[in-house]
């Protein structure tokens, strides 16, 4: 079916139906009054430069909370007991509320105003767009948790402070040093607090770690994010070996290890080089055994049972590259795998979402699926490409980037999902020659854009590039060649 069909056109139509007004929990205090969006300038917002009194931000963050829902203190089967007592709607605001209480003793770290401001930010923009499904669990205890732990508060207020920037578009010296402050002082608190032959080591110098390494790509420092993705993965593996103190901080660290994985996975898809950090037989290193569930993931948006494939993917996709560039024959083992793989993908294309994710997530649960297929036919567009190598004629190619594009026009063009399938609609935007599909897939990645993600606008110019080039290489060899090094997350 054509992308102009009447049927197609009808699907953008809904997706792109207009939602009701939703009052926003960021901006201003006169913009939250107003119900109007706040671009978020600093000190004053543009709506209210006129009278600027008005134009105060509120500190948005809550330490671990006493009520019904501490996740710290309280056992799983207790909070399960507490939040069935309520209806899902109810379920879901009591969870929210918890993200968004006034802070009652503000930690000393956050005694600047800049510093409340980038925290603000954070927990009302940044985080929401780094996980926009994660469980609200996860946001909470980073967030309060950051509150008394000087290495991720700083880590968090670097990546809402280039965050920030993006958002507001500003590229002054001053946002940049800001940014260099915090992410200096994160890594002298790491490293002073490493050194330390006391120090044990906790979930909140892995969650800080992450966010530091999660920040280059975003910026583009691709000198450094290998290191620091290198040595979060050593601290992350002393982690999981860890004995957990209760099952909160299992769930948590749980949701560290996806953070992780789903970046080194895709790391080791977006290029030739070596970007996938572990092995990816030895998936159990990192606890893919207590992530089995075959429901589509909160923080992944595919199922995790996807995830070693993707990452044996990355692998071939190198060795058969080896292979070309060697001018040696493709073993016959690696023909025999691309086999077993592709009826793989095929039999995990129908992963649903859980129920517990359908109650929180309302109409994002069921885009959520929709990224999933996107990841599952994304997967098979490059096993067919890139290590079968089959021309962009084969149906099988065409098929592949059909099906990833009507899981995107499934998806409304400003959904929080969209943040979630960079990798996919790059991937299609690189095989197709359909000047409707690269329309299609262009005016998504503007939208995509509007969200403050630096990996967005870098890998929407090296799209445009490869496009003006003509080139005849495959887009793996043709950024290897020119020296430039993907992160689609």
């Amino acid at each position: 079916m054509s992308l102009n069909s009447p049927e197609n056109q009808s699907s953008i139509r809904k997706t792109q139906r207009p939602r009701l007004s939703q009052r926003r929990r960021d901006g201003c205090t006169e913009c939250r009054r107003k119900k109007v969006k706040c671009d978020l300038r600093k000190p004053v917002c543009s709506r209210c430069k006129r009278y600027p009194r008005g134009c105060i931000y509120n500190l948005s963050v809550v330490q671990q909370s006493p009520l019904h829902l501490n996740y710290q203190e309280s056992s799983i089967e207790r909070q399960n007991q507490q939040l069935a007592l309520y209806s899902p709607p109810q379920r879901i605001s009591a969870l929210r509320s918890c993200l968004y209480q006034p802070t009652l003793n503000l930690s000393p770290f956050l005694a600047s105003e800049e510093s409340r401001f980038f925290m603000h930010v954070f927990s009302t923009e940044t985080a929401p767009r780094l996980f926009p499904a994660a469980p609200d669990f996860f946001l909470q205890r980073m967030i309060s948790a950051s509150i008394q732990t000087p290495h991720l508060l700083y880590a968090l207020l670097a990546a809402a402070c280039s965050h920030h920037g993006r958002l507001i578009r500003d590229s002054t010296p001053n946002s940049t040093l800001a940014c260099l402050k915090f992410t200096n002082k994160a890594i002298s608190s790491l490293r002073l607090l490493i050194s330390n032959s006391q120090y044990t080591l906790d979930p909140q110098t892995v969650t800080a770690a992450m966010a530091l390494c999660t920040n280059d790509v975003c910026n583009g420092n691709m000198d450094i994010w290998r290191t620091h993705l290198c040595g979060t993965m050593q601290l992350l593996n002393c982690l999981l070996r860890k004995e957990k103190a209760s099952d909160a901080e299992e769930l948590y660290v749980n949701c560290l290890a996806k953070w992780f994985m789903t970046m080194d996975v895709l790391a080791g898809l977006s290029g030739i080089r070596p970007g996938c950090v572990h092995d990816a037989g030895s998936m159990p290193l990192i606890k893919i055994s207590t992530l089995n569930s075959t429901n589509v993931d909160d923080i992944c948006g595919y199922s995790l049972d996807l995830m070693p494939t993707l990452a044996r993917i990355s692998k071939l996709a190198l060795r058969h590259h080896t292979y070309m560039h060697t001018g040696d024959q493709v073993p016959q083992d690696i023909v025999r795998e691309t086999e077993i793989l592709e009826s793989t993908l095929y039999s995990i294309v129908g992963r649903t979402v859980s129920n517990a994710t359908r109650d929180s997530h309302g109409e994002l649960a069921e885009e959520l699926q929709q990224t999933h297929h996107a990841f599952v036919y994304s997967a098979l567009l490059h096993l067919h490409r890139r290590i079968q190598r089959l021309p962009k004629y084969d149906p099988k190619v065409i098929t592949d980037i059909k099906n990833i594009l009507d899981a995107v026009l499934h998806i409304r063009p400003l959904s929080a999902a969209n943040i979630l399938i960079l990798w996919p609609i790059f991937s299609a935007g690189c095989e197709t020659d359909s000047v409707s599909q690269r329309n299609l897939i262009q005016d998504r990645m503007n939208h995509m854009q509007s969200f403050g993600m630096g990996n967005f606008t870098r890998a929407k110019q090296l799209l445009k590039s490869f496009w003006a080039s003509n080139t005849p290489l495959p887009w793996d060899i043709y950024f290897a060649n020119l020296g430039k090094e993907l992160v689609l997350f």
